[in-house]
């Protein structure tokens, strides 16, 4: 039995507000469970000029941890959003301009490199930035015994034996789940696991974020709704 009482292929409590930010071109909040993550995006704007890429949009991100200052940790999870969406925004569509992504974690208690995820890609839609595709995150642990659970706290993380990452396309999670055949737009694993286990928390890790997936589309709607509801009350 998990600590929070959950059965090891279920996610916490999922909730989202799109539009959350003042100021900003888009911007969402995403929680799931006690984890909750703000991004705020700007763009496509103008971009510096040690950054402008002649044929494309420079994507840049800023994180913000929840306490401390910045760090190695920090600095890797830039660079993991900012790989995962290089792939999704249709750069060459604005090029010579610089969309960037803000993200603040308000609060840990684990999973969090997927909660931003789901923030951003959520902020970037608000933005209205041209995508390729939605993305989805889930996260997954090994635990000592060799059971496998998904979205799992920051306690489960800490008396975990290994912690796994994935971001899909949700064209890949309307398609399959064969991790020989799909391809996450973002993989990250760490510490000690065997193939079966790393198959097992694909498999968990897609299933989850078709959930998430679902989810973000209902947060979507609600939004637009909501517009269309203040658009012709005018």
């Amino acid at each position: 039995m998990r600590p929070d009482r959950r059965e090891d292929d279920q996610v916490r409590a999922l909730h989202s507000v799109v539009g959350v930010l003042n100021r900003v071109d888009g911007s969402a909040q995403f929680s799931a469970g006690r984890t909750s993550v703000y991004s705020g995006v700007y763009g496509p704007v103008d971009v510096r000029v040690y950054d402008e890429k002649l044929d494309r949009t420079h994507v840049e991100v800023k994180y913000r941890a929840d306490t401390g200052a910045a760090g190695t940790k920090d600095r890797w999870a830039e660079s993991a959003i900012r790989q995962t969406f290089e792939r999704i925004v249709m750069a060459q569509m604005h090029p010579r301009t610089m969309v960037q992504i803000n993200v603040q974690v308000r609060e840990n208690d684990g999973s969090v490199d997927a909660v931003a995820i789901n923030a951003v890609a959520l902020a970037l839609i608000d933005a209205a930035v041209p995508l390729r595709d939605t993305v989805a995150a889930a996260s997954c642990a090994v635990r000592g015994d060799g059971s496998t659970v998904v979205d799992p706290t920051l306690e489960e993380i800490e008396d975990a034996r290994s912690v796994h990452t994935f971001a899909f396309a949700s064209s890949d999670l309307a398609a399959n789940l064969d991790a020989s055949t799909t391809h996450p737009v973002y993989v990250d694993s760490r510490g000690e696991f065997s193939v079966d286990e790393y198959d097992r928390c694909y498999e968990l890790c897609a299933r989850a974020a078709q959930r998430v997936l679902a989810f973000m589309r209902t947060a979507i709607e609600d939004k637009a709704a909501k517009e269309s509801q203040i658009s012709s009350s005018k």
